[in-house]
């Protein structure tokens, strides 16, 4: 019966039980994680006809509590076409499931896409537009732009009250309590 709870063996060393891995061992799967996602990238852009010199990667990795590290993806946009950037959403889709394709235990939470664009991409334009390019100027002043808002005061001024909900009378609310316990609480009267 003691052997069940494993009182009276002798206890196996600490270092049998806990699996610690080496230090160097970590920055040789964090470099094998970046060459797999640079490996996942070029085949994404071969599979799409996109030359590899328009996108570059750079992957950081970050700590994070609990056993996973996040990978923060830089995807550097190096030379610009604006179909590229229409179909960014999807390219960054793709790439993560070239990612899981090369290892199935690669979860997409444990990756963060960041795209940066570099200072001689070729972006044709220099300024942000006009106010006027997007739409119906946005202020500050709510109501101003003809769209109804009532303040939450007119609200709760116009709230309907609900009719008050209340148990029924039993006979322990009638008598006269003396042992200060509210009549919702049971007792013995033994």
């Amino acid at each position: 019966m003691f052997e069940f709870f494993r009182f009276g063996r002798a206890k196996e060393p600490l270092k049998s039980k806990v699996m610690v891995e080496p230090a160097s061992d970590q920055p040789k799967k964090s470099d094998l994680r970046r060459e797999m996602i640079r490996l996942a990238l070029k085949s994404v852009l071969r599979r799409y006809g996109i030359p590899f010199q328009w996108i570059g990667c750079e992957v950081v990795p970050m700590a994070r509590s609990g056993d996973s590290q996040l990978m923060l993806i830089q995807l550097v946009l190096r030379k610009w076409h604006e179909g590229l950037m229409s179909y960014a959403p999807e390219l960054q889709n793709q790439l993560l499931n070239e990612i899981q394709f090369f290892d199935s235990n690669a979860e997409a939470a444990n990756f963060l896409f960041v795209w940066k664009f570099a200072p001689d991409c070729g972006y044709p334009n220099g300024q942000l537009p006009e106010p006027g390019f997007w739409g119906p100027a946005i202020d500050s002043t709510p109501g101003e732009q003809g769209l109804p808002v009532k303040s939450s005061i007119d609200a709760a001024i116009k709230a309907v009250p609900t009719a008050k909900f209340d148990l029924p009378k039993s006979k322990l609310d009638d008598e006269d309590r003396v042992d200060g316990f509210a009549a919702t609480q049971i007792f013995d009267n033994q």
